[in-house]
C-alpha cells in the first residue's frame, strides 16, 4: 500500500494560500468602518459625556441657573446626536451612489466591449478574404450593421442621461393623444417582440378608454419613457411573456398602465428602482443587458412634465408600473 509522503513545511510556505481579490465593494465597505469608528471616537463619546453631564446638572442642581444649564447642555447633546445621524446616513448615501457609480462604469465597459468585439471580428475576417461567397459576407455585413446600430443606441442613452443630469435637455411639449403616443412606443419596439416571440409567447394586450383627453407633452420625450417601461416588461419576462396596457383617465390626470408577468420586484428594492445607476438583479437570470438608467430616465422625463411614476409589484406575480399625465383641461 503506497502511502503518500507528507507535505514539508517549507513546500507550504513556498506556495501560499491566494488572497481573495479586492472589489470595489471591500473598499466602500472598509471606508464606510473607518467613518463609523471616527465618528464614535469624536463624535458619540463626547455627546454621550454630554448628556451625562447635563443629567447630573439637572439632578443635583440647586438655583433655576443650574436648572438653564443643564437643559442647554441637554439641547447641545440632542443637537450633536442628531447632527450625528444625518452625517452618517449622508456618507452612506454618498458610498452607496460612488459604488453604484463604479459598478455602472464596468457593466457599461462591458457593454460596449461586446458589440466592438463583433464588430472587429467580422470586420477582420472580411479583410483576410476568408470569407468570398456574397451570401456569407452579406451575412457578415448584416451583423456588423445590427452592431453598430446596437453600440450606437448605447452611446445615444448615455449622451441624453447626460444632458438630463446637466438640465441641458430641452422639451417642446405640444397636445397629444395618448392612444398615440401608445400607438408609436409600440412600433418601436416591434422588431424587439418579434425577435422574443422566436423563443418563446408575446401577448401584449392593450385597453384604451374612449374619448381620453390630450395631455401636454414632449411626444418623443414621452414615447421614449414609454419605450423603456415596455423594454424593461420584455427583457425581465421569461419565455411566456403577458404584457398588459391600459390608459384611462383619473380625474385631472390620464393613467398610462404597463404590467407584465415577470418575476416581481421586492418590496424593499422598489424604492430604488427609479434611482440612476439601480440595477434589480433576477436571480433566475442574471445576466440581462441594462446599464441602470432606464427607469431613471422615465422618472425625469415623467417629472419634467409635472407627472409622476409609481410600481407595484409581488414576488412572483409580475410588475406593474403607474405613469400619471396631467390631462389637458377642455375650454369651456
Amino acid at each position: 500500500m503506497d502511502v503518500a509522503p507528507p507535505s514539508s513545511p517549507r513546500a507550504d510556505r513556498a506556495h501560499p494560500p491566494r488572497a481573495r481579490p479586492r472589489t470595489a465593494r471591500d473598499f466602500y465597505t472598509s471606508k464606510i468602518r473607518l467613518a463609523v469608528v471616527l465618528v464614535i471616537c469624536f463624535a458619540i463619546l463626547p455627546g454621550a459625556l454630554l448628556v451625562t453631564v447635563g443629567i447630573l446638572v439637572l439632578v443635583f442642581s440647586h438655583f433655576v441657573h443650574d436648572t438653564v444649564f443643564g437643559v442647554l447642555i441637554l439641547s447641545l447633546a440632542a443637537t450633536l446626536i442628531a447632527g450625528i445621524t444625518f452625517t452618517f446616513l449622508y456618507i452612506r448615501r454618498s458610498t452607496s451612489l460612488a459604488q453604484a457609480q463604479t459598478e455602472f462604469v464596468q457593466k457599461v465597459s462591458h457593454d460596449l466591449r461586446t458589440p466592438l468585439t463583433a464588430i472587429r471580428m467580422f470586420v477582420e475576417t472580411l479583410q483576410s478574404g476568408r470569407v468570398k461567397e456574397p451570401e456569407k459576407v452579406q451575412e457578415s455585413l448584416d451583423v456588423i450593421s445590427a452592431e453598430t446600430g446596437r453600440l450606437q443606441a448605447m452611446v445615444e442613452r448615455l449622451l441624453k442621461w447626460a444632458s438630463m443630469e446637466a438640465g441641458r435637455r430641452i422639451y417642446n411639449p405640444t397636445h397629444a393623444r395618448p392612444e398615440e403616443l401608445i400607438d408609436q412606443a409600440l412600433h418601436a419596439i416591434e422588431p424587439q417582440v418579434q425577435l422574443a416571440r422566436l423563443d418563446g409567447r408575446v401577448d401584449i394586450n392593450r385597453e384604451t378608454a374612449d374619448h381620453l383627453p390630450f395631455v401636454d407633452v414632449d411626444t418623443d420625450a414621452m414615447t421614449e419613457a414609454l419605450i423603456n417601461v415596455l423594454q424593461n416588461a420584455l427583457r425581465f419576462t421569461g419565455h411566456d411573456k403577458e404584457i398588459r396596457i391600459r390608459c384611462i383617465k383619473r380625474e385631472h390626470e390620464v393613467e398610462i398602465t404597463i404590467a407584465d408577468n415577470g418575476p416581481g420586484i421586492p418590496r424593499h428594492h422598489q424604492r430604488f428602482v427609479f434611482e440612476k445607476f439601480y440595477r434589480a438583479v433576477d436571480p433566475a437570470n442574471p445576466n440581462v443587458e441594462g446599464t441602470g438608467l432606464g427607469l431613471a430616465i422615465v422618472r425625469h422625463i415623467v417629472g419634467a412634465h409635472d407627472g409622476r411614476i409609481t410600481v407595484e409589484s409581488d414576488v412572483g406575480k409580475g410588475a406593474t408600473f403607474h405613469l400619471y399625465l396631467p390631462a389637458v383641461e377642455e375650454e369651456a
